[in-house]
């Protein structure tokens, strides 16, 4: 027993030491290659991001252009009902002056007068008209 109590006292009054140092190789180049992995995969991500942003700046000038073109088909859209608006305005001015022209009763000097009222009318502009005078005029004399 004595023996006994003279090996505990001695495990409790060892003092630890230190001992080598343990190195892993393998967990070393293990850890490398997970941090080159890691570059890489945050470098394509910068790379794909670069493309999204690229592709991005595309497809808005597309955009841009296509709302562009789409207003200048809606103006022609409008200047074509102008156009046929016009033409049907002349048509019905010029079939109700063959009408007058053919009509026995009305006598030369009272179409001289309607003529001369047309006339006056013509020279007088509605507000906003006078952008569409000039294409008016172009129209009826081609």
């Amino acid at each position: 027993m004595i023996l006994t109590l003279f090996v505990g006292l001695l495990c409790f009054t060892y003092q630890a030491k230190a001992q080598w140092t343990v190195i892993d190789p393998s967990n070393l180049v293990q850890n490398i290659k997970s941090a080159v992995q890691s570059s890489t995969t945050a470098t394509n991500m910068v790379k794909s991001l670069q493309e999204s942003i690229k592709i991005y700046n595309q497809s808005k000038a597309y955009y841009d252009a296509l709302k562009s073109v789409h207003n200048i088909i809606k103006d022609a859209r409008k200047v074509k009902l102008t156009l046929e608006m016009v033409s049907e305005i002349t048509e019905i001015y010029t079939s109700g002056f063959n009408r007058m022209v053919s009509d026995p009763n009305f006598t030369v000097d009272e179409l001289a007068a309607i003529s001369a009222g047309y006339a006056r009318r013509k020279g007088r502009r509605a507000p906003g008209a006078g952008t569409l005078r000039e294409p008016e005029r172009q129209i009826l004399v081609t």
